[in-house]
């Protein structure tokens, strides 16, 4: 289950242990988990720290370093974007960007309009063929993302 979550270190310690649920972390994991420290702005040190203790299944010191929204759009779009240009897009990597989308409460107009967004950063930025993949990966995987979404529940 997801919790809600404006803190970021909750945030990356439930990513870390969705992404070590099969024992192992992918290529794909290790890129999305690497972006994921760096947007939600994690000191040098954090990261280990919490991989360490959801290893170790220790609890972590409360500091709660929390997020607005504004800062959890850019984080999920960034990470999105991670996702759809530099991962082999398997359902693991979709589980994440789920997880994320049900953590930071994202709706799904807010989806939409990152997505609207991608799609013109594309324009900018890739040649004419390539983005005519990424456009048709987009629309498959957002249809992935709402059946993998659907079993991702809240915590309450």
């Amino acid at each position: 289950m997801v919790e809600p979550s404006s803190d970021r270190r909750a945030v990356f310690r439930g990513v870390i242990n969705l992404a070590l649920h099969d024992g192992n972390l992918t290529f794909g994991e290790k890129r999305l988990i690497t972006k994921l420290a760096m947007v939600l702005r994690l000191d040098d040190d954090e990261p280990k720290m919490i991989y360490d203790a959801v290893i170790e299944e220790k609890e972590l010191e409360k500091i709660e370093i929390a997020m607005g929204i504004s800062e959890k759009l850019s984080a999920y779009e960034q990470v999105l974007e991670t996702f759809l240009i530099h991962t082999n897009k398997t359902d693991d990597e979709l589980r994440i960007i789920a997880y994320l989308r049900r953590a930071f409460e994202i709706s799904d107009s807010e989806h939409r309009a990152i997505l609207r967004s991608l799609d013109r950063q594309l324009e900018e930025i890739v040649h004419r063929n390539v983005r005519e993949n990424i456009r048709y990966e987009l629309k498959e995987i957002n249809k992935r993302l709402a059946e993998v979404l659907d079993s991702v529940r809240i915590q309450k």
